[in-house]
């Protein structure tokens, strides 16, 4: 199995020592555009590149569709990504109906906000089981009410974060290829979420 950890700060080191610890037969790619915080040594097993990571992962010849992408970055990678890679499409402030809709919303910017289904700081480790690990109650996947939400005007896309270890989560590149696909013209709000939390961005082309 190959990661690509995208953004190396201190979520970045952490998710790389964690992969190591973890599965001694993986292989990590690290990317990061400042390059004072690859300076030092390296997990065993990391090759590491200064460069944008945008650029980096829409490049075919250096990440492959089987490819596990962990985003560690200040903002929402799967947007960013669709931006980048379809002529046109830009952020577009999110509509207002929207903040009601979610579970305990926060607003990032006109165009991106988060909703978590805990109103608490979860422990950074959380298993992602059936019960909450703080309050012991049942919970369902934040992914799953995402996919059913309706907001008129526009098209709701989600893309699943799949937790890889416990507090660590991301997706294979070829989730990435699939909402590109989806994305042709019109307003879209879109989504990476895992059980609890997300990040949602409003999008047009």
């Amino acid at each position: 199995m190959r990661y690509i950890v995208a953004g190396y700060g201190r979520f970045g080191r952490l998710a790389a020592a964690r992969l190591t610890n973890h599965d001694r037969d993986c292989s990590i790619i690290v990317v990061e555009q400042d390059g004072g915080r690859l300076s030092g040594i390296l997990p065993a097993r990391v090759t590491a590149f200064n460069d944008d990571v945008i650029s980096f992962i829409l490049d075919p010849g250096k990440v492959r569709p089987e490819d596990i992408i962990l985003p560690m970055v200040p903002f929402h990678l799967i947007a960013s990504l669709i931006v980048s890679s379809i002529p046109g499409c830009k952020e577009i402030p999110f509509p207002e109906q929207l903040g009601p809709k979610l579970p305990n919303p926060f607003v990032l910017n006109q165009a991106n906000l988060c909703c978590s289904r805990a109103d608490f700081i979860c422990p950074d480790d959380c298993p992602e089981g059936d019960l909450c690990t703080v309050t012991g109650l049942p919970r369902d996947p934040l992914y799953e009410e995402l996919e059913r939400l309706e907001v008129p005007g526009f098209t709701v896309l989600v893309q699943r974060s799949f937790q890889i270890l416990p507090g660590l989560g991301g997706y294979p590149m070829e989730d990435v290829h699939r909402i590109q696909r989806h994305v042709k013209s019109g307003a879209y709000l879109v989504a990476t979420s895992c059980k609890c939390h997300a990040v949602l961005t409003a999008l047009h082309v």
